[in-house]
């Protein structure tokens, strides 16, 4: 995997300031309007179009970047991708609603403060080692689901976890180059309104980049030659 590679292939694409603007757009309604809901509507579009553009990478095109059209296809494709999502981070709910629910027994003191950094101290590394494991089956889940347009494919955890962890050292080095993926795009997002839009914009095709060779490379495709879209 070239981590290089993730954040330059798309200026491959001549229309890539106004594809990524149109994503850019639509992030920055998704972070705003995720407060009401509404926003979850632009993070489908979103997922929608990493999928396509997974498609279009196993498919070897030269400018993999869809264009922003067939809305309702994508939303189809991403609410299923936000679905599964949602259905990945249920687990983590339950250590944070554990906490704050019997945070109020220990009181405002010492002892109290000296129970809860100790229960952070535990929570933590469990949601940290969670993250490591499931991360990677996501990412082998929209890869295979780019292909075969199936929602069941994210939920073959058993078949997941066994072709990440057969590839084990493949998958450390997949999750060593999203965390300074997500440190990048963590400082970028930290610029109002511009970063805000430009982060998100930004990690759907560097994301799908790197599901897209994680796939390939653990499951042994063979990379398909590259070919110019029609």
């Amino acid at each position: 995997m070239d981590i290089g590679r993730a954040f330059t292939y798309i200026l491959d694409d001549r229309e890539w300031a106004t594809k990524l603007l149109i994503s850019a757009g639509i992030a920055l309604f998704s972070t705003f309007g995720s407060v009401l809901l509404i926003g979850l509507l632009g993070w489908a579009l979103l997922f929608g179009y990493m999928v396509e553009l997974i498609h279009n990478i196993n498919s070897g095109l030269t400018t993999p970047l869809p264009h922003w059209a067939g809305f309702t296809e994508k939303l189809r494709k991403g609410g299923n991708v936000l679905a599964a999502l949602i259905v990945y981070n249920l687990p983590l709910l339950i250590p944070i609603c554990c906490y704050v629910t019997t945070s109020s027994f220990w009181g405002d003191n010492f002892i109290g403060s000296a129970i809860g950094y100790g229960v952070w101290c535990c929570i933590v590394p469990l949601l940290l080692l969670y993250n490591f494991i499931t991360w990677p089956m996501f990412a082998l889940a929209i890869g295979r689901y780019a292909e075969e347009d199936n929602i069941g494919v994210f939920f073959q955890f058993g078949d997941l976890f066994g072709t990440v962890y057969r590839h084990f050292n493949d998958t450390l080095q997949w999750i060593f180059f999203t965390l300074v993926i997500n440190f990048i795009l963590l400082i970028l997002f930290a610029i109002p309104c511009i970063g805000q839009a430009a982060a998100p914009a930004l990690a759907v095709p560097i994301y799908g980049y790197m599901a897209s060779h994680f796939t390939a490379r653990i499951e042994d495709m063979p990379r398909p030659k590259r070919r110019r879209t029609l």
